[in-house]
């Protein structure tokens, strides 16, 4: 470690405060989020475990907008569906013929969706941020949730040119979920209706929270 001198010392001491890196890093993060009102895209997502083996891999395409609307749906290596409209999330599983039926603030500190559909002013409530590279078009940032209830421990997400291109989380045991988005399509025309949803008849319906 390297340590002031006390000519430096007193030059930082007479000196205006200036942003911390991690102000800066918050304000470059929403500045960017708040330019996105909606993301389409395809994604892939690979889970591996603590030791880096190979847990799942799964596709599939999503649809996330303002307003805490999203639409995650899995094809393989099965289908399974989330939805929210804004106020209620709906995960619907095709195989199990089970929909969990949830107010959306009992998920919104795990749902990293959400840094899309969300108010992006909040982030700094919700996470510590930093910078990880900036480089050309591509730049990453790491969130630390502030929430100890959160189901992961660290989130990174890297934008290229504006447009998401991957995210990976971590959680306290080291599993890590990566995603990388294809093809995304920012602030296209999304089609409400998306964002609701009809369990099928037959369907088990699970209510939790209020």
């Amino acid at each position: 470690m390297q340590f002031l001198t006390r000519v430096s010392l007193l030059a930082c001491l007479l000196m205006p405060p200036l942003a911390s890196a991690s102000d800066e890093a918050t304000t470059a993060l929403v500045r960017t989020l708040a330019d996105i009102q909606s993301v389409q895209a395809r994604f892939e997502q690979t889970i591996l475990d603590a030791a880096g083996d190979s847990l799942q891999e799964a596709t599939g395409s999503m649809m996330l907008a303002r307003g805490n609307r999203f639409r995650w749906q899995t094809e393989q290596p099965f289908e399974q569906l989330a939805v929210s409209d804004g106020t209620t999330v709906w995960v619907y599983d095709r195989d199990l013929e089970q929909v969990i039926v949830k107010p959306i603030e009992l998920d919104s500190a795990n749902t990293p969706a959400l840094l899309f559909a969300g108010d992006p002013g909040k982030v700094a409530q919700a996470f510590t941020v930093r910078e990880l590279e900036s480089d050309g078009g591509l730049t990453s940032w790491r969130l630390s949730p502030r929430s100890d209830e959160a189901l992961f421990t660290e989130l990174d997400i890297t934008f290229e040119n504006g447009a998401p291109v991957h995210m990976r989380m971590e959680d306290a045991l080291g599993q890590q979920t990566g995603i990388v988005f294809r093809d995304a399509r920012i602030n296209g025309t999304v089609d409400a209706g998306a964002f609701l949803f009809e369990p099928p008849p037959g369907t088990d319906v699970i209510q939790q929270g209020p």
